[in-house]
């Protein structure tokens, strides 16, 4: 079954759904829920001259992205939302959107944030408490376990959100079972952009269980199938185990995941690839600390583990967002990194972060190059946020240093 047909029997069932309610609806008293959330980023990307960046080519953005939501309560266990996000530019547009007309500067620095309004959000839901059960039907954001495979990208200020059908539904205390069914994503680059939509027939599902003082089990999969953009196509089946356990004053806390991808739909490239995370670190008074290890695998420039719905990994400069190829022997990305986030001694409000990265090939040897992430944020009275963060990048044998900073505030209403 192709994804239009899927799409359509799914929206079928909704609207059938809806009609046998209907009459309980009009019945019902139907409240009403609206809000508001404004977000100003300052964003500076500068990288130094390469093959492809000319000359003081630093780009520059300064946007400001409105949302806007309702949200009807129809009776006790239906309810539809709605979600508008409107991004423009203030002050400074200096920077490159390549895939958007008119939004593209040859050269500069990507900064994917696009000036436009889009429904971001438009979905029916159904909830039962007393069965812990939630149904979606509709645009939605999703995102599956730490945004690692599926994510709404929510630092960019287009979310990624997708045309979906999603259940969750906890039989026990300590078990959740999720499922997605995918028909279409919409990019952070927005619906202007070329790659800004993308029509798929995929999948995926996420098993988690709690167990208390010791940390969640999770098993998952992945499995897209697009209809272009037929290289993204990849099966992903996956476990990740999130440990937090007390130690005297302490936490224990760790992170240990491996997936494994093949080839899928009509996908022309041959894909036998692993993810690993290996994490551990202790939870000391406000602070985590925390060591890790990550590969990306990769045995060749098309034999490779991908992430197509995902948001960057590895680094505030954005450089790993696609898993990275080096000459003809030299692919995949190997990173080890060390991190501390927390709240700034003394304080209640204001939160810092901080890592160090250190980017080699996971095939092959090359080194790739360091990098230093540091952020702040402040979380003011009346849903006000105020933060800053840096990215740093001293490359080795890959792309060419660069820095990325932003400035930004954020208030909901």
């Amino acid at each position: 079954m192709n994804h239009t047909s899927s799409w359509k029997y799914l929206s079928l069932a909704g609207l059938c759904g809806t009609a046998i309610l209907a009459a309980d609806i009009a019945l019902a008293d139907i409240t009403m829920e609206y809000g508001a959330n404004v977000r100003y980023r300052y964003e500076h990307f500068d990288r130094d001259e390469d093959a492809t960046t000319p000359p003081g080519a630093t780009s520059k953005a300064s946007t400001v992205r409105l949302g806007v939501f309702a949200k009807a309560k129809l009776n006790e266990n239906l309810s539809a939302f709605v979600d508008l996000e409107a991004v423009e530019q203030l002050f400074e547009d200096d920077y490159n959107i390549p895939t958007i007309p008119g939004q593209t500067i040859p050269g500069y620095p990507v900064i994917a944030d696009p000036q436009g309004t889009e429904v971001n959000q438009a979905y029916v839901a159904y909830n039962n408490a007393a069965y812990n059960t939630q149904v979606r039907i509709g645009r939605q954001e999703v995102m599956l376990n730490n945004g690692r495979f599926i994510s709404t990208s929510g630092w960019r200020q287009n979310h990624q959100s997708f045309n979906a059908g999603t259940a969750s539904v906890s039989p026990l205390d300590n078990l959740k079972l999720d499922y997605g069914y995918l028909a279409r994503v919409q990019r952070v680059v927005g619906s202007e952009a070329s790659n800004g939509r993308a029509d798929m027939d995929s999948h995926f599902f996420n098993i988690a269980y709690s167990i208390p003082d010791i940390g969640i089990v999770k098993g998952y999969g992945v499995l897209l199938d697009f209809d272009d953009e037929l290289t993204n196509s990849a099966d992903t089946f996956g476990l990740r185990f999130e440990g937090n356990m007390p130690l005297g004053t302490m936490r224990l806390l760790s992170t240990l995941e491996y997936a494994t991808q093949t080839e899928a739909g009509d996908n022309p490239n041959d894909i036998d690839a692993q993810y690993l995370l290996l994490e551990a670190g202790l939870q000391i008074s406000n602070i985590a600390y925390r060591l890790g290890y990550n590969i990306v695998g990769a045995d060749s420039a098309t034999d490779k583990f991908i992430t197509p719905l995902a948001h960057p990994f590895n680094g505030w400069t954005e450089l790993f967002l696609n898993n990275p190829s080096l000459g003809a022997d030299k692919h995949g990305l190997e990173v080890w990194y060390a991190s501390a986030t927390g709240k700034v001694p003394g304080t209640e409000q204001l939160t810092f972060t901080t890592a160090l990265y250190d980017y080699n090939a996971d095939t092959g040897s090359a080194s790739y190059g360091n990098g230093l992430d540091l952020g702040l944020e402040y979380r003011g009275v009346a849903n006000t946020l105020l933060g800053w963060r840096f990215g740093l990048y001293d490359a080795d044998e890959l792309f060419s240093d660069a820095l990325r900073t932003s400035l930004y505030a954020a208030h909901t209403f």
